[in-house]
């Protein structure tokens, strides 16, 4: 790629240097709780379709907080995207309290490809239940 189309992210040469740099800076929290969990097909029908899920996760002090309030509903979630998902059972992991061993960073994407939030990933073995 030639330099003049090279893309720019504020300081950075690309979008993986930059969540490569972001990684530092992002807080995890020590008590996850899994609230609920996603899973698809990619491409369904397709020779190239693929399974998918994600896990919807909140802070367990968070979530206590909005809870003694009656208003878990508005405790902030992250999602936790499972790399190499093989259609595994993920029911035993709602309500329950994770840790996550190893995790990247990914963007999460809009329709129209552009990046608006942060996501974890990480592969189902690297996640414990605590």
């Amino acid at each position: 790629m030639s330099k003049e189309k090279k893309l720019i992210v504020g300081n950075y040469e690309s979008a993986r240097a930059f969540l490569n740099a972001l990684s530092t800076s992002v807080d995890i929290p020590s008590e996850i709780r899994v609230v609920d969990t996603n899973s698809g097909i990619i491409n369904e029908g397709q020779e190239n379709h693929r399974s998918w899920a994600s896990l919807t996760c909140v802070d367990v002090e968070l979530y206590e907080q909005f809870s003694s309030i009656s208003q878990e509903a508005y405790c902030p979630t992250f999602k936790v995207k499972l790399k190499n998902y093989s259609n595994e059972n993920l029911d035993s992991l709602v309500n329950a309290d994770i840790v996550l061993n190893q995790y990247d960073l990914s963007f999460v994407l809009d329709k129209l490809k552009q990046p608006v939030g942060i996501a974890l990933v990480a592969e189902l073995t690297d996640i414990a239940l605590k």
